[in-house]
């Protein structure tokens, strides 16, 4: 503008679902966390619904302030890196102080029906005055509404108790799985590496299997810090962070788009741009330095080794300014059956491409650590898995992890693509021409061979896909 006053206006992605739910959760949201001093977007307006002279759903909010961490990724001191951990996680442990009273996303009240609103706090705390204009309802969380499941009649919350929150997320896949569920044959990667037919009714047996295990995922006692309903970012990639380009310090985190609370066990874990890359994580603390060998390195290696050195030291920091500032968050962290659980509970609200892998195994896992969850002494596990399912799992969910690292690298290779097949503007005519090249040159290694040709073909992974399904 002629004042030099800036704005955002940020419009839906066509197949971003649920269109009123996302667009008025994330004002609120946004408008909510501004108001608690978090380092957000000012929400300048917004419109949940068509029906505005625009004719399309928006939020007009503040230029973030900054710069994208994603620009000076590679450029950060080590000054500026600390400065980045340590005021992340100041900013961060305010999440883990809210007393959220319900499962669900933060709206207006006037956006949401009266018996859709779950009060915002417990009632006998959080006295702040915001109780009188949000309100906890439906999570706009899209796996809940993801292509057909927009149709289901189903519950999308708010929830009171972690317990009923579990069993939705099992409970859609179920609802889906048997309204629009059919045999599927290999379809690479989310069908499986494995030839042969997957049936919708193999993966609702190792769905019920969950719902009998969710009672024991859960501490019984809803006081529990384990259980406390926590708000987080949904996708805190360098590319939604905002930083000083002069100190590193946090300025800005922006797109809050289908953020939801959750159960703490849920929610905590290591933001994307703070994970190790390391597969094993050591107990010790110990800062990480740069290979002895680093200066004998050639070129390309010393790329890679500055890249790992980087994130590692990130993630050394973020660990240490967690001990040191966000202690609920550590002690989940701690719990030695976290990632178990966490995984189990991902794996059952995946939406159903056939994979029953990842499910399966997640499950086998839980039945191995039943000793160590809470409220099991002296009973017997729900669950049972009988050898002949077991025959030969190992071997094969080995193999799939394999392969889906050989997926992984072809995702890199062509830019960075993610699961759900999204690439940003910026980088799809790139991505596409990358996609033709690795294609061209996996058919070319094929050398003729008709049945390997077939399964490329058949399987290929940045295919085209109906968006409703």
């Amino acid at each position: 503008m002629q004042d030099g006053f800036q704005a955002i206006i940020k419009t839906p992605y066509s197949i971003a679902g649920p269109r009123h739910y996302a667009t008025a959760s994330e004002a609120a949201t946004l408008q909510y966390l501004y108001s608690k001093g978090l380092p957000v977007p000012k929400l300048y307006g917004y419109a949940s619904s068509k029906d505005n002279p625009s004719g399309i759903e928006y939020i007009v909010m503040e230029k973030a302030p900054g710069v994208s961490l994603a620009t000076m990724w590679h450029t950060l001191s080590k000054k500026q890196r600390h400065k980045l951990a340590s005021s992340f996680v100041e900013a961060e442990r305010s999440f883990f102080n809210y007393p959220f009273g319900s499962i669900g996303s933060i709206y207006f009240k006037r956006d949401v029906p009266t018996e859709l609103q779950a009060s915002l706090y417990n009632t006998d705390t959080g006295n702040d005055g915001h109780s009188n204009i949000f309100c906890i309802g439906p999570t706009a969380d899209y796996m809940f509404w993801y292509g057909a499941r927009a149709t289901l009649d189903l519950d999308r919350g708010p929830w009171d108790d972690p317990k009923g929150y579990l069993e939705s997320i099992a409970k859609k896949e179920i609802e889906w799985t048997q309204r629009f569920g059919k045999p599927v044959e290999l379809d690479f990667p989310h069908n499986g590496v494995f030839p042969g037919v997957k049936y919708p009714e193999t993966y609702i047996d190792l769905l019920n299997k969950y719902l009998k295990l969710v009672p024991y995922l859960i501490h019984k006692d809803n006081t529990s810090p384990f259980n406390q309903p926590t708000l987080r970012h949904p996708d805190l990639n360098p590319n939604n962070i905002f930083i000083s380009p002069d100190t590193g310090a946090i300025s800005c985190i922006i797109d809050w788009q289908h953020s939801k609370i959750e159960p703490r066990f849920l929610t905590a874990g290591y933001p994307r741009v703070f994970e190790s890359p390391d597969p094993e994580q050591s107990f010790e603390l110990i800062e990480p330095t740069l290979p002895t060998d680093y200066e004998a390195m050639p070129a390309e290696e010393k790329v890679a080794a500055d890249e790992i050195y980087r994130r590692r030291l990130l993630f050394y920091y973020y660990r240490i300014f967690n001990g040191h500032l966000n202690k609920p968050h550590l002690e989940v962290l701690r719990d030695p059956i976290f990632f178990p659980r966490q995984h189990l509970v991902d794996r059952a609200g995946r939406q159903w491409n056939g994979n029953t892998m990842t499910l399966k195994g997640a499950l086998l896992r839980i039945i191995e650590y039943w000793p160590y969850l809470p409220n099991t002494v002296g009973i017997a596990c729900p669950v049972e898995i009988s050898d002949s399912e077991k025959d030969g799992f190992t071997e094969q969910e080995e193999l799939w992890f394999s392969l889906n690292k050989v997926v992984d690298h072809w995702r890199d290779q062509v830019g960075g693509v993610n699961e759900d097949g999204w690439i940003s503007n910026e980088k799809y005519d790139e991505s596409v021409r990358k996609v033709a090249e690795l294609k061209a040159s996996l058919l070319a290694s094929a050398e003729g061979d008709k049945d390997d040709i077939y399964l490329l073909e058949k399987g290929w992974l940045f295919r085209d896909r109906e968006e409703s399904q």
